[in-house]
């Protein structure tokens, strides 16, 4: 019996060790040095009128900081209702299916294109490319815009969209990497 008594009495005299080491690699609590450097914030403004993409970096103290300027293809002149202002990056995805909506198929059957209810990913006729960033935008169409890779590069720079921004796909898949969920996303004129 009298082990037991020294067994708990060990066990207890260690547990304040054992509490620091847990302590030091909680996943809450990271700091630069044993972590290595910690992970950018950006921003992302979109210019419907350049037909750029800029990529800034958030500083601590507010400032944005240009990273590097891509062209994008943007909505279409003459086109009422599309995305602006502020909104965030909901999701990102890569060798995404695309679902083309109702109206897509019917755009695409009176160029004599029948497209099935969902495009696997590589497939020539899949106009989200390798990538897909989801943004929280909306009109009150309801519809869902995106930042998408293409599988024609001459759209890329052009307002040829019916309100999604597209990239080319190595550009594109770039950005898709260096940004996370949550990312603002700025859409002006």
């Amino acid at each position: 019996m009298w082990w037991r008594v020294l067994l708990v009495t060990a066990a207890i005299s260690l547990l304040p060790v054992f509490a620091g080491i847990y302590a030091e690699s909680a996943p809450n609590e990271v700091s630069a040095s044993d972590a290595g450097p910690l992970r950018k914030t950006f921003y992302v403004e979109i210019s419907i009128s350049r037909n750029r993409l800029t990529l800034f970096e958030k500083k601590a103290n507010g400032d944005k900081v240009e990273v590097v300027d891509y062209p994008v293809g943007t909505v279409v002149r003459g086109l009422k209702t599309y995305p602006l202002g502020l909104g965030k990056v909901t999701g990102i995805y890569f060798n995404p299916w695309w679902h083309p909506t109702p109206y897509s198929r019917q755009v695409f059957r009176e160029r004599g294109i029948i497209l099935p209810d969902a495009v696997p990913p590589g497939d020539p006729l899949n106009y989200m490319g390798p990538f897909k960033i989801a943004l929280s935008h909306r009109t009150w169409k309801g519809a869902i815009y995106r930042i998408h890779g293409n599988n024609d590069p001459k759209r890329v720079g052009r307002r040829v969209t019916g309100g999604c921004f597209v990239m080319n796909n190595d550009q594109g898949l770039s950005l898709a990497h260096t940004i996370r969920v949550g990312t603002e996303v700025n859409i002006v004129p």
